[in-house]
Parts: C-alpha cells; structure tokens; sequence
C-alpha cells in the first residue's frame, strides 16, 4: 500500500512540474500549435503576453495580390471608380476596351472623344472643367498627342494649354496615355514626361511596344488598340501614381456612355 501511494504521489509531481513547465514555456510550444495556460503569468504578475492584433477593416487601399512580374510596393485602391475618358480618335480603339475592363473590375466608365482634337484645343476651353462636373469621376484617363507629333516649338505653342489642362483636372487622380508615334515626334513625348509627375503618363512610343495600323497607318487596328489599352492596365496596376483595380476582363470589349465631338477645328 505504501508504495502505491509513493508512486501516485510522484505521478502527481511529474504531472504538476509538466503543467508548470507548460505554463512557463507557452509561447515557444505556440508554434506546435500547443495551447497553454496562464498560470506562469498570474505567478509572475505578467500581463503583457502577446495579443493577436485583430485584423485591421478593409479599406478601399488594401493591397491586392501580387501578379508574376508586377511590383506592388504600393497600395492598389481596390474601390469602384466612376472613370472619365477623354482625348482624340484613339479613344475609338482603345474606349471599349476599358470599358470591359470598367465592367470587369466594378468601374463605371464616360468616354469623351473630340476627333482631330490636341492639348490646344482641350486647353484652350473648360470643357474638361465642365465634363468632370458633369461626370464626377474620381479617376482619370487621357489620350492625347496624336495630332501634335510634328509641331515645332512644341513647348512654346503647346505648354499652356497642358497646364490649363492640368489645372482644370486638379487633385483628381489620372493617367495621361501618350501617342502610339508611327513616326519619331518633335517634342510632345518629351513634354508630357517632363510636366507630369512619376506615375501620371504612360509612354506608348518604346521600341518594345509593336503597333499593326489600320489603313491610314496612324491608328492602331481594333487588336492592336485592345493590346495597347492591356499594356496601359497593367501598368496602372504596377506603375501609376494612383494604382486601381483593372484585372483583365473576359470579355474583348464592353459599350459605356460615349460622348462624342465634332472635329475641331
């Protein structure tokens, strides 16, 4: 009898070091997904264990996962963006394919094409100005220099009508989509990259980028339109100043709200 009650007795010990032990040791057996007591921390007057920090409310910047050879050191606005589209006769080409990306992605889309319109004549008006009350849009695209790529002096005729522009936009986020050059300019790239900031214009004219043309050799096919406006998405999500959603769409191309003007003059 005495040695079943010796032996019970140490049973108790060895159980009581083990709880202790536990108790004390807690957080590195955590990684072993053993749970543990707080008996250790009432002993030692501890109230500072670790606290699982609850996750934080999505927001519309939360970062969106990363797709192979994209950079997302930045946030991604993941929210629904009520876009303005406006420029010259690219937006033929490249207008319902963003549209299937606004569809795809919870955007709404207003595309404004003025044919055979430029920086002068967009910034010698407030009809941006008037189209973004009219609209609202919380993001911006443009595509615009297609007319201008053979202007001398681009600088001195063209520089404040891009500021009058810029203005008018104001502290709205955009992305200015330079010409698809058939031919080498006389400045309208240069000028675009030096006035805007990092992440606002998107260069189209890079010998990596290959354009098929349509019959007047200046625009872009309807394919090749739809390629150009993928490489622009894809960039806004790795590159742009304001990254937003433009996962790429199922669907080739989508309608949306078009406004369109005649030629200028």
């Amino acid at each position: 009898m005495k040695k079943t009650y010796i032996g019970l007795t140490c049973l108790l010990l060895l159980a009581l070091a083990l709880f202790v032990a536990l108790s004390f040791y807690g957080d590195s057996l955590e990684r072993w997904h053993i749970k543990t007591g707080s008996f250790a921390r009432v002993l030692i007057g501890d109230t500072t264990h670790r606290q699982r920090t609850p996750s934080s409310a999505t927001d519309s910047t939360r970062a969106v996962s990363q797709a192979p050879g994209q950079d997302f050191s930045q946030t991604v606005d993941t929210a629904g963006k009520s876009i303005l589209f406006i420029g010259d006769s690219m937006l033929e080409g490249l207008g319902p394919r963003l549209a299937a990306y606004a569809e795809e992605n919870g955007h709404t889309l207003v595309n404004v094409i003025w044919y055979s319109s430029t920086t002068e004549v967009w910034g010698r008006t407030e009809k941006l100005k008037e189209y973004i009350a009219e609209y609202q849009p919380d993001y911006i695209f443009v595509s615009l220099g297609g007319n201008e790529l053979f202007v001398s002096n681009i600088r001195d005729r063209r520089q404040k009508y891009l500021d009058n522009m810029l203005s008018q936009i104001g502290d709205i986020p955009f992305v200015w989509i330079g010409p698809p050059n058939w031919k080498p300019d006389t400045g309208i790239n240069e000028m675009l990259a030096e006035t805007l900031r990092p992440g606002q214009f998107y260069l189209s004219y890079t010998p990596d980028q290959h354009y098929d043309r349509a019959r007047d050799g200046a625009h872009p096919t309807r394919a090749s339109a739809s390629a150009w406006m993928d490489r622009v998405c894809a960039w806004v999500m790795k590159s742009a100043a304001h990254r937003i959603v433009l996962h790429r769409p199922k669907a080739a191309r989508a309608t949306c709200h078009t406004v369109v003007l005649a030629p200028a003059k």
